[in-house]
């Protein structure tokens, strides 16, 4: 950007890291809320197979879960 390297988080990266953030604090409702967010803006755009392969790789599934339910 203007000749200056970036780094840009994916959607399917940021929810991965939203989900290890909520999980570290016990379970966050605003993580947890972004999550949801982010599943119903993109849903049919997002690597459900990353996200799944990382949630399974870091241990979330139980965040996961959670987080996949919200609904707005």
């Amino acid at each position: 950007m203007l000749g200056i390297p970036v780094s840009i988080a994916t959607a399917e990266d940021t929810i991965v890291a939203k989900l290890e953030w909520s999980k570290a604090s016990g379970g966050s409702e605003r993580q947890r809320r972004d999550i949801g967010g982010i599943l119903a803006m993109n849903d049919a755009a997002l690597d459900m197979g990353y996200i799944e392969r990382w949630v399974r790789e870091l241990g979330l599934e139980a965040e996961w879960r959670i987080a996949a339910a919200w609904e707005p």
